[in-house]
């Protein structure tokens, strides 16, 4: 086919090729079914396992969910009890992979977190098994027990590879995992060396419960692409984090407090906000959605606890009081009401973190100990009934071109 045949329109989700219209970014496109989470995003509502987010952020655990969302229920007390006892045991990392975050304390935390991901399944021997397992297509109840192992160890050493490498960058010793602590407590008490405050540990904690998982956004879908290789568990989980590190998917929380901070006062909300709507105009970080078109279920669950934060320690950057403001003027103009943007979870999640003491680049490793459960799950029920991906590509080149030898050219 000639390239002066080709006519590719490059906005909008469908492309027009010489091969048939092409999903860019797969926007939409149906991968697989799941009964892992759904989203509604004409009505914000966002589900886990069937139960809405609200009831689970009121009502939940950490552990809870990632219970729920690994085994499709709820537990009762005896298996809360007994998956977080696991849980706890599997908090720790192989020597080796503690000497490779140490190695990468200057690197931004989401390289290390990729490295050490991957390292520590080199050292995993459930994970070793049930690879070799895999590679003979062997995927029967004793695979499947191990790979429920496997994804709990990834779910629990999450949290210690994201506060070892705070403590490296630092120049600060190392602080073991405790056992007495929840995981939400522990990571805090990991990073800063200090019994958290409660109002943070419920911050934490609900943050994990919010990004816990959200149907196939890019990280996801790149686990899955991984995992359909038959590669391992963790291999998987290691392209994931380095799909979540582009600032397409997180970072976002980051963006928005950086802006918020940048503007410095509310009156200045609604000028900011207009500028916007101009072309050209500065980005409102956290403001839209590829799925969400009503406000973010997350949003609404996340702006009350940044409410019940500041209210507490108060607000002295003002940055909620920034947020806020540009906030009302959002839902009151026209250019965003006609194009259905509202605030997503990014806009407040970072307010919290940035008075808690956490520094930026750990924000979005955050993000990956929490979705970490989601990944794993999707795995495991990606290999149930598992297909290798081979996307095809409209080829608009030429063919059958003659070779010219090196020397005539």
């Amino acid at each position: 086919m000639s390239e002066q045949t080709v006519q590719i329109k490059t906005a909008g989700k469908i492309l027009q090729s010489p091969c048939g219209p092409i999903i860019h970014g797969l926007e939409d496109v149906l991968i697989k079914s799941t009964s892992i989470s759904d989203i509604d995003g004409e009505k914000g509502i966002l589900w886990y396992r069937g139960y809405r987010i609200e009831d689970l952020a009121r009502h939940s655990t950490y552990e809870e969910v990632a219970y729920l969302i690994l085994y499709g229920k709820l537990p009762n007390k005896k298996e809360l009890e007994d998956f977080t006892n696991r849980l706890k045991t599997y908090r720790d990392l192989n020597s080796a992979t503690i000497e490779i975050i140490k190695n990468l304390s200057k690197a931004h935390p989401m390289f290390a977190i990729e490295s050490a991901v991957a390292a520590e399944g080199a050292f995993d021997e459930d994970n070793l098994k049930l690879a070799e397992a895999l590679k003979v297509g062997r995927y029967k109840a004793e695979e499947k027990e191990l790979a429920y192992r496997v994804a709990e160890k990834l779910i629990a050493k999450m949290p210690t590879i994201v506060a070892y490498h705070y403590r490296f960058s630092r120049g600060l010793d190392i602080i073991r995992p405790r056992r007495d602590l929840s995981h939400a407590a522990n990571f805090l008490y990991m990073m800063f060396g200090k019994d958290p405050d409660p109002l943070a540990t419920k911050g934490i904690e609900l943050y994990l419960i919010l990004h816990a998982d959200h149907e196939v956004p890019a990280s996801t879908f790149t686990a899955h692409v991984v995992a359909s290789t038959l590669s391992d568990m963790y291999s998987a989980v290691a392209a994931a984090v380095a799909a979540l590190k582009g600032p397409l998917h997180g970072g976002a929380n980051e963006m928005a407090v950086r802006g918020y901070l940048e503007i410095g006062d509310p009156s200045k909300a609604k000028e900011v906000v207009e500028a916007a709507t101009k072309p050209g105009g500065p980005k409102l970080m956290g403001v839209g959605h590829r799925v969400y078109k009503a406000y973010d279920p997350r949003a609404k669950i996340f702006k009350e606890f940044s409410r019940e934060y500041v209210t507490k320690f108060g607000d002295p950057k003002k940055i909620f009081a920034v947020a806020s403001a540009i906030e009302q003027e959002i839902l009151n103009h026209p250019y965003f009401q006609q194009r259905r943007l509202f605030p997503n979870v990014d806009f407040w999640s970072g307010i919290a973190f940035y008075y808690m003491g956490i520094p930026y680049e750990y924000f979005t490793p955050i993000f990956a100990v929490s979705r970490v459960v989601g990944w794993v799950a999707h795995i495991l029920e990606y290999w149930e009934n598992n297909r290798i991906f081979r996307p095809r590509a409209c080829y608009v080149g030429p063919h059958d071109l003659q070779y010219i030898p090196i020397e005539q050219r």
